[in-house]
């Protein structure tokens, strides 16, 4: 069998595994395999196939982990939805933390720093989230 089926066929192996990860990581991959096999098939030789596959595999890697860095800055948590949501204060545990209602369930949430303590006040905005402790003004 000739290299570059080897190449491609590593590559194909690595397409179908990319199917159940879902991570994109070894679709780079497969892409550098597939490029070795393109310069095999032009009659590189060996030594320049595994240049092309490791180079390109590694260019692909790493854009693929900026790439994912940068857009996973953007959205920080998965409870970006909740901020600027109201909540009912169910019962206050002290001046600054408290029970609240919150999407059907009872939460621990504490007054922001910048938020004056008002006993009277029912219906509170949150702010932000930290863990499960909802810092609420």
């Amino acid at each position: 069998m000739d290299s570059y089926w080897m190449w491609w066929l590593a590559a194909v192996a690595l397409v179908i595994a990319e199917m159940f990860s879902g991570t994109f990581y070894l679709l780079a991959v497969a892409c550098g395999l597939g490029s070795a096999g393109v310069a095999a098939y032009f009659g590189m030789a060996w030594s320049g196939q595994a240049t092309v596959a490791a180079l390109l595999c590694s260019a692909s890697v790493a854009t693929i982990y900026f790439w994912k860095r940068q857009t996973a800055s953007v959205s920080q948590s998965n409870f970006v939805y909740d901020l600027g949501q109201t909540v009912r204060i169910a019962s206050w545990s002290d001046t600054r933390h408290a029970r609240v209602n919150y999407r059907g369930a009872e939460w621990h949430a504490e007054l922001a720093d910048t938020a004056l303590i008002d006993a009277e006040k029912t219906t509170w905005r949150i702010k932000a989230i930290d863990g499960s402790l909802l810092i609420i003004e």
